[in-house]
């Protein structure tokens, strides 16, 4: 992964931007959209696209579809590499729409600005597209607002739809909205190692709290590792065959047994293979699991 990132406290003068502004917390189809736009400014300009983004959800209720290291890995995907980063904090949360434009401005060359026509900023959402334009048109900065993408219904595409799909399990629908599937980023930690002495070892992570994952169950999944694409089967949630009831991810890579301990692995979530059961045996996990491998192959090649 290849982002700078800036703290938007400490601001950067020197490289000049064109900038998305919103919070990019699952960068969907839209959100590329704008992605997208800046780059082919900043390339008229001589300038570099950047992406404006939080820390964490301004609201501790909400659940992140991705967190701010996903973010980043997705924004780099996607060929932005600049990344503006502002702590969300009391004080941050109490700025103004008029004070948060002069202290952007103030802190970063900004040759060019992209947004959404839905787009809102400041305390209390109270800055919005008019607004921004004055203090465009002030400082003679170009502005690109962008139509909001929407799906074949006429939908607009949002990050609340996608939630809800995740929740649900239905990572086919979560994708269809999203530019690159599902990720889920994590260092692999120790686990049981169950499913080592079965044949099936798996790489494992941690859920962070702050972040939305799918619903329980098996699914389809692919991670990159050792210079290739691999095939998956990753178990989210449970595991009440060994009476231990944490929450977390294991990735069972298909015809791979290497040492990743440590590692980071980002792990693509493509569909759902089938919910949590609890087994009577080992054995019968075994039969399962080889039985879900199978059915990844062949999801697979419909891809």
């Amino acid at each position: 992964m290849d982002v700078r990132t800036i703290d938007f406290n400490i601001g950067d003068k020197k490289t000049e931007i064109v900038l998305c502004l919103g919070f990019f917390d699952c960068l969907h189809l839209g959100h590329a959209k704008l992605l997208q736009r800046a780059r082919e400014l900043a390339k008229t300009a001589g300038a570099k696209a950047a992406m404006f983004t939080f820390d964490r959800q301004p609201s501790a209720e909400n659940k992140e579809i991705f967190t701010l290291e996903e973010r980043l890995y997705r924004m780099d995907e996607l060929g932005v590499h600049i990344a503006v980063v502002a702590h969300v904090d009391p004080d941050f949360l109490s700025i103004g729409h008029s004070l948060f434009m002069n202290m952007l401005f103030e802190r970063f060359n900004i040759v060019g600005i992209v947004c959404g026509s839905d787009f809102t900023y400041g305390k209390d959402a109270e800055g919005n597209v008019h607004e921004l334009k004055k203090e465009c048109v002030k400082r003679d900065i170009k502005l690109d607002v962008i139509e909001l993408e929407k799906d074949a219904s006429g939908r607009k595409i949002a990050s609340r739809r996608i939630k809800e799909f995740i929740k649900n399990g239905d990572m086919r629908s979560a994708n269809t909205f999203l530019p690159l599937p599902y990720i889920m980023m994590g260092t692999i930690v120790h686990g049981r190692e169950a499913g080592r002495a079965m044949g099936f070892p798996t790489a494992n992570m941690n859920i962070p709290e702050e972040k939305c994952a799918p619903a329980a169950g098996v699914y389809y999944t692919r991670v990159y590792v050792d210079g290739a694409d691999r095939i998956c089967i990753t178990n989210i949630g449970t595991h009440p065959t060994f009476g231990d009831y944490s929450f977390n991810a294991e990735t069972h890579i298909l015809d791979f047994d290497k040492d990743l301990y440590g590692k980071k692995l980002v792990v693509r979530f493509m569909d759902k293979i089938r919910d949590i059961v609890k087994f009577d045996s080992k054995e019968e996990i075994a039969a399962q699991l080889k039985a879900d491998s199978l059915v990844a192959l062949s999801k697979a090649k419909n891809d």
